[in-house]
């Protein structure tokens, strides 16, 4: 095989250029040279394929497409893994592909630095070079072999690169794989009938009395238990709440079962009956049991793809998006959501079950909360100092401060109603912020944390609740969100037939089960002190 050594360096140039740009900046490790090993092989079946080309001109357009494909690959896994510390994988490309316009220019804010835009600029002027010059690079390789062994030694190659482990470096095979996965994913919530009114519960029945109740769950999301005051943090990030304490149920011990809002909350607002293999919601609960239901939230619907919480959603008898930012980085802050919850509030049903799913602390931080709220900017205590950093943790607690507020308002325009009520809240997952490791994000596929995990989970109640209604409140319960259902059934007095208490956080009959975390975990042994 004969190779023209001056386009064969620049072929493997963007190879090298990424693979210093790991070695240098980032958290440098084995995979990085498997990585290397993986571009490096990945070049040569680019190069088998040149050789089956024939026609000269076909050739050129095929080569400089390659090439452009195989660098922009190249750098989008360099840039992720630069980014979270951790090579690309399918399920990161199923959150991306859960990712609205919006959030993707805040995200990006947030991780972008001007090593990474150098990064980037120096791979696009490599392409640039390769595509514009006059006489195009060809490689000029020459295989002493007929094309079916050519196609032969690829899918040997192919199968060696899965075989010894190398594969799981691909960008090319993660996307690919990825793709499928997603397409499923879609498929799959295409066929549940989660949108409509009511689901596969049976034999549902309200157990309290005839009059007027008002029961809210209000989601958050990425709060990190730990760093919230109301959770003893050193910091008074929640000082509505912590003002209240006493008149909440504060959980000190529970966990998401995943690190990722669509998963997490799949697995807390959906009860899956295996013995007649039906999924059925948490709101279609609600409605069976004779509530007007309502679904109020600022996480923006997402595109063409119908994510499962907007097709969970269009179950409930109202129900209101208010962040339809396209192609904006800034979003509305949560008060949008006030007065549909004051409107749903004076609805004339008697029984009412309103979720409200906040944006709350999710990145970008600053964008969370208004001026008034920017509350923390001197050093705040972290295992992982820097300038950088301290930026980052005062915005995420200012954050969390403007996320008690939304929880403490929401909580005194109920408490207004006098009605047997209660407002419950969790977060879907939890968030690392330089708290376990030096880290900010909740992608827990590579080195997870406790931070990601650990979430608040709370309820208040108000008077008239209490005289007639009574939880078994522990609050050192060891609990997971994916049992959820079973904890909101017995809070809102409801009973079905596949309800079972020793599930339920708020019952006598409760027991601790294994806590799973991203369906392999144990978590109590994971982070076992």
């Amino acid at each position: 095989m004969k190779i023209d050594l001056k386009s064969l360096l620049f072929w493997i140039l963007p190879v090298f250029i990424s693979f210093g740009f790991e070695f240098f900046f980032t958290d440098f490790r084995i995979f990085n040279i498997q990585n290397l090993v993986e571009n490096l092989i990945l070049l040569f079946l680019i190069w088998i394929l040149l050789s089956l080309a024939q026609y000269p001109r076909l050739k050129r357009v095929f080569t400089k497409s390659l090439y452009t494909v195989f660098v922009f690959f190249l750098a989008f896994e360099t840039s992720f893994f630069y980014m979270f510390n951790t090579f690309f994988s399918a399920s990161s490309l199923f959150i991306l592909f859960e990712t609205n316009a919006a959030e993707t220019s805040e995200f990006l804010n947030l991780y972008v630095d001007q090593r990474l835009v150098l990064y980037l600029l120096s791979m696009l002027s490599v392409i640039s070079l390769f595509i514009i010059k006059p006489e195009q690079r060809v490689l000029n390789a020459k295989l002493n072999l007929k094309p079916v062994n050519r196609v032969a030694l690829i899918i040997l190659l192919v199968a060696g690169l899965k075989i010894s482990g190398f594969m799981i470096a691909s960008f090319p095979f993660q996307l690919l794989k990825g793709s499928v996965s997603y397409i499923y994913e879609t498929y799959k919530f295409s066929d549940l009938k989660l949108d409509q009114a009511t689901g596969h519960f049976e034999n549902v029945e309200f157990k309290g009395d005839p009059t007027s109740h008002t029961f809210v769950l209000v989601i958050g999301e990425s709060n990190a238990r730990r760093q919230l005051g109301l959770y003893g943090y050193e910091r008074e990030t929640t000082p509505g709440l912590s003002q209240r304490k006493d008149e909440l149920m504060i959980y000190q011990d529970v966990i998401s079962s995943e690190s990722h809002t669509i998963p997490s909350l799949q697995e807390a607002l959906i009860f899956e009956d295996l013995e007649s293999r039906t999924e059925s919601s948490l709101i279609q609960l609600m409605n069976q049991a004779g509530f007007k239901t309502f679904w109020l939230s600022n996480q923006r619907p997402i595109g063409i793809y119908e994510t499962l919480l907007t097709k969970l959603s269009k179950a409930s008898d109202e129900y209101v998006y208010t962040n339809t930012t396209r192609w904006g980085s800034v979003t509305p802050f949560d008060e949008v959501l006030l007065p549909h919850l004051d409107k749903a509030l004076a609805d004339e049903a008697p029984k009412k079950f309103i979720v409200l799913n906040l944006l709350a602390t999710h990145a970008n931080y600053e964008l969370r909360y208004p001026q008034a709220f920017d509350r923390f900017n001197s050093e705040p205590a972290t295992p992982f100092p820097s300038e950088e950093n301290f930026r980052i943790i005062n915005q995420y607690h200012n954050s969390i401060s403007y996320v008690d507020y939304m929880v403490s308002t929401i909580i005194d325009r109920v408490k207004a109603r006098q009605d047997k009520s209660y407002v419950l809240y969790f977060s879907d997952h939890g968030e690392e912020v330089f708290f376990d490791r030096d880290f900010v994000g909740h992608n827990a596929s590579d080195i997870p944390t406790r931070s990601m995990f650990e979430i608040p989970f709370f309820v208040w109640t108000s008077s008239e609740f209490d005289s007639s209604y009574t939880l078994d409140f522990k609050p050192e319960r060891p609990y997971v969100l994916n049992d959820f259902i079973h904890s909101l059934s017995d809070l809102s007095q409801i009973s079905f037939s596949k309800l079972d208490r020793q599930k339920s956080i708020f019952s006598e009959e409760y027991k601790a089960t294994k806590r799973i975390i991203s369906g392999k975990l144990d978590f109590d042994v994971y982070f076992e002190d």
